[in-house]
């Protein structure tokens, strides 16, 4: 019956650290993303930039 108060009180506190949590992070942050190279400023739109991975893999072969 201890490890059942045990359980239930480890829950309870791992709930409101998550939703203390939940409530200060800003919503939009979980979504961030760039919409430009990091390395070269190209617009990717979020995705892997071409220019620097073309020259990543020609330097690969180097």
């Amino acid at each position: 019956m201890v490890i059942v108060w045990i359980g239930i009180g480890v829950g309870i506190l791992l709930a409101i650290v998550l939703i203390k949590k939940a409530i200060k992070t800003s919503p939009k942050i979980p979504l961030k993303f760039s919409l430009y190279c990091k390395k070269c400023g190209y617009r990717t739109n979020g995705l892997k930039c071409p220019r620097c991975e073309n020259a990543s893999s020609r330097q690969s072969w180097k």
